[in-house]
Order: C-alpha cells, then structure tokens, then sequence
C-alpha cells in the first residue's frame, strides 16, 4: 500500500508540474493557440518533392580501361644481334617534349663500329684483289684447256695432259666461286656494320609527346632494349572488355561518356570506334575500343578512364530519382506527399535502373509528389514540410 501511495504521488507531482509549465509558456507567450501551432511546425520534417513524370530510362554499364595514344610506338635501337651491346652518349629528348616523326631521340656511340668499318672494307678490298687474281688463273686455265682440247683431238697429246688441263681449269672456277662467297660475306658485314652506324642514331617513329625515356648516358643498349616511348595524345583510345550479354548494344560509330577522375569530374564524349566480332577466348568478353579527343593534353597515357556505355533504353515511361527509392528490407519504397503534407510510403516496382533514374513499373503514377530529399529522416504518416523541389507548405 505504502508502495502504491508513492506511486500516485509521484505521477501527481509530474501532472502538476505539466500544467505549471503549460501555463508558463502561455504566460510568457502572446497564446496558448500560437505556441501550439509553432510545436507542430517545427515537429514537421523538411523535404524536397518532385513531381513524377515520363520519361527516358536508359540502363548504363561501366567498364573500366586505360588510356593511350591513338598511335603509341615504343622506341628500340635498330641493332642487329651480332653488333652487340653499345653505349648511349646523347639522349636528346626528355618526356614531355613534343618530337617530329624522324627527330633524333637518342645518339648511340657509332666509336667500334667505325672500327668494324674500317676493318671490313680492308677485307673487302684485299678479297676484291684476290678475286682478280682468281679470275686471271681461271681465263689461263680456259685457254690451257682449249688448246690441249685441240692437240688431244690431232693426237699430239696423251690423255693424261688433257685431264691435268681440265683438272687445273675446275680448281680456277672452285678458288673463284670461293673469293666471291668471301668478298659477299665482307660485303654484308660491311653493310651491316655501315647500317648499324647509321642506325646509332635512333629517331622517333612518329610525331607525338614523349613519355618515357628509358635510357641515360653511358649507358649500354642492344636490339631489345627500349629506349623511349611516343605517343601522339592529340586523339586518346581506351580498349574495354565488354561482356556477353550487352555487347550486341555497342555499336561502332556511338557516342559514348568516358570519365577521367584524374582529368576532372565532367565526363569526355567518346566515340566507339570498332568492337570485336569474337570473344575473347582467355575471359569470354568482346574488346571495345572508344576514342576521344584531346585537342588541350588534358589526358595523358596510362590514366584510368571508365566508359559508361548505354544497353537497354525503355522511352516514356513512369521514371523518377533513383535516390527517391528507399531500401527496406527486400522491400524498395518511395514516399508520397499529399495535399495535406503527409507522406505516405508506396511500394514500387522497378524496371530499368539507370544512373540518375529508374524506371517504375508499379507504385506510383504521373503527377504525384514523391520525396526526393529527406526520405530517410521519415516515416509512413509523418507530418512534413516542403522546403524544395515543390512548392512550400
């Protein structure tokens, strides 16, 4: 009893001290009325609503690539494999710097193979000696042949002088045949070794930028080394793997968006300019490849691009924000305003989701106010004000 007489007295204390308060803020306050009202308004929620109309929705995949060049060529020495390693002395360029298809990258040290020139043209030149005197035996041999030919055949020799002959003239022709197969195999390390020399100088294949020198003074580079990378950036690329089922909605010759988060956050207009007519075999996906213009270098080769290409489009249909859809669950609701400024939740039906917009196949109609802005902040039946995107209330 004495438990349940506290009780009744503290609830009695809180009711009087309720009523004490109420009658304060009438006091302080021009009416009870007014205050009241001020309560429920800030009770209410602010929002943002728009109205739902048709519209486009397009679905859109994202497929991540790197940029290039259109035309990107990786600069190696034009060495044969027999000349060797040989020393850079001059690198002429720097990344960064624009070059002129044929303009002197960088200048190898062309020391040895003057050394090799030198030494294969004086092989040459004594092997075309050689030959001289290899060509005079053989015309000696060939006269010596015909006139033992002619004794032989008036009986004035035996046979064994006309065989000697015949035997000296097949040994004139081998030891000629042998001179020429020498002065050739001169001649072509010759050529080769003049070839290479040139070749010391290695010029850029194409006009563009440089980005990368690979190589400095003193250091020794063969056939396999690559010394520099050119690339003509005044038109990028980026190749994509597109899948299976959304390759037949890429089509050449399309406007695509590409952005660069690196280049800023508006997105590049693109242009499809080939997709693969086969897979893939190693990842079952068609390679893509998008172009893009780059008249101010804004982009450079090797950034990370994202292409959004758009598949399915459905045209006039019930579309709306697709941050207007909540999340509940299994559930995907949207919130109604009406004319009283209740919202009300609706469950929806979503057909195709795009970037900024999805398309509602049941849950809404035309011309209601659904909430674009605020709807996580409130329930089914909360009172709410419009703050933007409609008119206020």
């Amino acid at each position: 009893m004495l438990a349940r007489g506290l009780g009744l007295l503290r609830r009695g204390r809180r009711v009087s001290l309720l009523v004490v308060g109420v009658l304060a803020v009438c006091v302080l306050g021009s009416g009870c009325g007014t205050k009241e009202a001020e309560t429920v308004k800030l009770a209410e929620i602010p929002v943002e609503v728009q109205e739902v109309k048709q519209g486009d929705v397009a679905r859109v995949a994202i497929y991540a690539g790197t940029l290039r060049g259109i035309e990107e060529a990786t600069v190696f020495p034009k060495l044969s494999a027999m000349s060797g390693a040989v020393k850079v002395v001059a690198v002429n360029v720097k990344p960064g710097d624009r070059v002129s298809k044929g303009q002197s990258l960088v200048q190898l040290d062309g020391s040895d193979l003057q050394y090799q020139i030198r030494g294969y043209q004086a092989q040459v030149d004594s092997l075309q000696a050689s030959k001289v005197g290899a060509e005079l035996r053989l015309a000696n041999a060939k006269t010596d042949l015909e006139r033992k030919r002619f004794l032989f055949d008036q009986g004035a020799i035996a046979k064994a002088e006309l065989e000697r002959a015949e035997t000296e003239y097949q040994s004139a022709q081998a030891a000629l045949a042998g001179v020429n197969a020498q002065i050739a195999g001169a001649q072509a390390n010759l050529d080769n070794a003049r070839n290479n020399l040139a070749n010391c100088n290695v010029p850029s294949p194409i006009s563009g930028t440089v980005g990368i020198v690979n190589v400095n003074v003193g250091d020794a580079v063969t056939a396999q080394t690559p010394v520099a990378v050119v690339t003509n950036t005044s038109r990028m690329e980026v190749q994509v793997n597109v899948s299976e089922s959304e390759v037949s909605y890429v089509k050449p010759g399309r406007s695509v968006q590409v952005y660069v988060d690196s280049a800023g956050a508006a997105p590049f207009t693109g242009t499809v300019t080939s997709v693969a007519q086969t897979a893939d075999a190693r990842v079952r996906t068609y390679p893509v490849k998008v172009s893009l213009e780059n008249k101010n270098g804004t982009l450079k080769s090797g950034m990370f691009a994202e292409v959004h290409l758009t598949t399915l489009t459905r045209q006039q249909v019930i579309a709306i924000p697709r941050d207007a859809v909540a999340e509940k669950g299994a559930r995907r609701v949207v919130y109604i305003v009406d004319d009283k400024s209740v919202a009300h939740e609706r469950d929806v039906v979503l057909g195709v989701e795009g970037e900024k917009l999805v398309e509602i196949v049941k849950g809404v109609k035309a011309g209601e106010r659904i909430v674009t802005r605020g709807q996580t902040l409130i329930h089914d039946g909360d009172k709410v004000r419009v703050v933007a995107g409609g008119v206020k209330k």
